[in-house]
């Protein structure tokens, strides 16, 4: 059984096959819990590194062998002109106060990460990954590799800030009297990326269509802006 193991593992296919089957279990685990904070992602990063643990296989390896999958991650990010399109009315008629929006929700989100983050002293490649934390996966991915951040730690934070926006966020527009669905969606897309974009669907189509559209202006912006700011602050 061990020399069985051995051998499957170092195939250069399993490390792509542990990551799809335990991002399948999670997309599984969400549709049938219908909990917010068990996004998929996050059920699978915690199987790998259950699986990982308990095999004892080295971290640097399983990572090797899912660099064709990173490569497809970064191409992804073309998708997210799909949105936009089918949204193109809406941006004809209000791209002022989107563009305006959108741009300033995507500066404040970086220069709040950078400013906490030197105060609390924080490592520079963990500050740098920071930075695009609020872009959807792809584009963060790429953005915090070509700043010299760490890719997997920003993957983490991506997560997190997902989570934490369509969790909490619904409840703070209400609070802030933002009731406008237009305007709670832009909000969602840009904080929250794809995880508060599906929240957002959760409240009419309009939303859900508008968070879809921030999503991907923000994170083209960010890509835009987070060498400017990191150019600035560093």
């Amino acid at each position: 059984m061990d020399r069985l193991l051995s051998v499957a593992f170092e195939s250069p296919v399993w490390g792509m096959t542990l990551t799809l089957g335990a991002y399948i279990i999670g997309v599984i685990v969400q549709q049938k819990t219908k909990i917010m904070a068990l996004q998929p992602i996050l059920t699978a990063s915690l199987l790998i590194i259950v699986f990982l643990k308990a095999t004892g296989q080295n971290y640097e390896a399983y990572s090797d062998q899912n660099v064709f999958l990173a490569y497809i991650l970064s191409l992804s990010a073309v998708v997210l002109a799909v949105p936009a399109y089918r949204n193109l009315d809406i941006l004809k008629k209000f791209w002022k106060p989107i563009f305006l929006g959108i741009t300033a929700g995507s500066a404040a989100t970086i220069i709040t990460a950078i400013l906490v983050g030197k105060a609390m002293g924080t490592e520079l490649s963990i500050l740098i990954s920071l930075i695009p934390k609020s872009c959807t996966t792809p584009i963060a991915y790429g953005v915090s590799e070509s700043l010299g951040g760490v890719p997997a730690f920003t993957v983490a934070m991506v997560v997190l800030t997902g989570i934490s926006g369509a969790v909490f966020g619904p409840a703070l527009l209400h609070l802030l009297k933002v009731d406008h669905e237009i305007a709670r969606g832009l909000t969602l897309g840009t904080i929250s990326h794809a995880i508060g974009t599906t929240r957002a669907f959760t409240e009419g189509e309009i939303c859900g269509s508008m968070s879809s559209l921030a999503m991907a202006l923000a994170g083209m912006i960010t890509a835009f802006l987070a060498p400017v700011f990191a150019a600035i602050f560093f």
